[in-house]
């Protein structure tokens, strides 16, 4: 493809993002800092800001019990009401874009492919980035509608597209890229990961803040950053991708100085005025002594709450003692099932039982709000497996359960044991992990859906109203009975 010389490259991006879901992707974020950088210009089209149904997954976690309805909605985004493709349209024309670049996620990918099939005018290069187009490159470059895909990390590729494309004849030989030349496919080598000390702090400027930056944690709504103090996971769970990526990425897992985190959490913090962090880590505590020790220094002076997530390897009191005292003030663990032997054969997730209660009691000493994240409707997995979670969320008592639904995401095991079991065909596409089940051979999706909503109910009751509960499963009104006592009891207001 050749063009004419073209000065100030401009793109428009689309972010791939669940229907008014909030907080700004880092990952994101981070593109848009290095692309205005190198003097470019950028945009976003945002998916998020549509209401696409009539839940939005914040609904959904309110409404089967697993987080308190927030104290206000006035910070949230008012999802638009008007046609996604013709704003998009309308965009592309008043904005003009030299290229036009998807962030692609598994749940929304096909919504974005129709916008870039939308699209008329074939002078604007696209390019279809993310985890999906990392995952599934052979599937997408082959769409019409795409020209380039990008594999693995984006911000120095995408910039040196502009730098090709302002030239007036793009460079085919970009690493981490697969462009579509003529009918040949063309596939260049991957480039070294990069160093997280080197990479760009975030830049909000495309969003509204507020409110997209607007989260509640805990039912309170604050201008929340979610920001990487590392990149990857060193462990292979078989329902997740971090599998594929750590075989195909050598040294995928990658951590930040503790003093550069620190840097980026004050430029926000003096941009944006942002009075909450996330740590988006997979697995905060799975890090050397002396690293720990650095970000306990180095945090401490911000004096800006945050929450994390860890695993029960790596937990001890000590560890989030001095984590609260820094400013922790909820930490989610996984459990994800509640059979040892399934959790351990089949997940590849070792803890033992009394290691995970354990665990979550040792948080909760310390002195924070503890999250139990579990999943319900693995392949081959029967109400009475399910049961033994509920079971062990009881022995353990969390602070809080956040009740996921089975995905089976490209290129993981359990993926795999799902087509072998007949309960997907090999091109299906994910949904929703908090409001669209599978069935799993032995449970009905319907019956899973009627599962997640009551699930804290019968953590929380004694089993002589297990009846009541399990009636609540399919009955909306006896539900909505149970889940007003619910909220009244342990959050003083409800939503029913």
């Amino acid at each position: 493809m050749h063009r004419h010389v073209k000065r100030g490259v401009k793109i428009l991006m689309i972010e791939g993002g669940s229907s008014l879901e909030m907080a700004i992707p880092p990952n994101i974020a981070v593109i848009v800092a290095a692309v205005k950088a190198a003097n470019f210009e950028i945009e976003m089209f945002s998916l998020n800001d549509y209401n696409r149904g009539d839940l939005t997954g914040d609904d959904i976690r309110v409404n089967t019990l697993q987080v308190p309805p927030a104290v206000s909605e006035e910070a949230f985004i008012k999802g638009k009401s008007s046609d996604m493709v013709s704003d998009f349209q309308t965009m592309v024309i008043s904005y003009k874009p030299d290229i036009i670049g998807f962030s692609s996620f598994e749940p929304t990918y096909e919504l974005g492919l129709k916008l870039l099939r939308s699209i008329n005018d074939k002078d604007i290069f696209t390019i279809v980035g993310g985890v999906y187009a990392t995952l599934c490159p052979e599937k997408i470059i082959i769409e019409d509608a795409v020209d380039a895909v990008c594999i693995g990390e984006g911000e120095d590729a995408l910039v040196e597209l502009c730098r090709s494309i302002e030239t007036g004849k793009i460079n085919y030989s970009i690493p981490n890229l697969w462009f579509k030349v003529d009918s040949e496919i063309v596939k260049n080598c991957g480039r070294t990961l990069v160093n997280l000390d080197e990479i760009h702090f975030q830049d909000w400027s495309p969003w509204k803040v507020p409110p997209r930056a607007s989260k509640a944690m805990a039912g309170k709504i604050r201008i929340t950053a979610l920001v990487e103090l590392s990149r990857g996971c060193p462990y292979n769970c078989t329902y997740c991708v971090n599998e594929f990526l750590n075989d195909t990425f050598k040294g995928n897992y990658r951590e930040r100085s503790a003093g550069r985190f620190v840097d980026e959490v004050r430029m926000l913090q003096r941009r944006y005025d942002i009075k909450f962090v996330y740590f988006v880590d997979e697995t905060l505590l799975t890090t050397s002594k002396r690293r720990f020790e650095e970000l306990i220094e180095k945090y401490s002076v911000l004096q800006i709450p945050f929450w994390c997530q860890s695993r029960i390897e790596s937990l001890t009191y000590e560890k989030v003692k001095l984590l609260k005292e820094i400013g922790l003030q909820a930490i989610n663990i996984g459990i994800e099932c509640g059979n040892e032997k399934f959790r351990k054969k089949i997940l590849h997730r070792r803890s033992s039982n009394s290691g995970l209660i354990q665990g979550v009691q040792e948080a909760k000493r310390a002195g924070v709000r503890v999250g139990a994240n579990v999943i319900i409707g693995l392949p081959g997995e029967s109400r009475n497996e399910i049961f033994e979670t509920i079971e062990l969320i009881r022995e353990a008592q969390p602070t809080s359960t956040m009740v996921h639904l089975f995905q089976p995401y490209e290129k993981t095991p359990m993926r795999e044991e799902s087509i072998k079991m007949g309960l997907i065909k090999d091109d299906f596409i994910c949904g929703d992990y908090r409001f669209e089940p599978l069935g799993t051979g032995q449970v009905s999706s319907r019956e899973l859906i009627g599962i997640q909503r009551v699930f804290n109910l019968y953590v929380d009751h004694p089993k002589n109203r297990w009846d009541e509960i399990s009636e609540a499963e399919s009955d909306d009104s006896k539900f909505a009975k149970l889940a007003r006592e619910y909220q009244l009891k342990h959050y003083g207001r409800s939503s029913f």
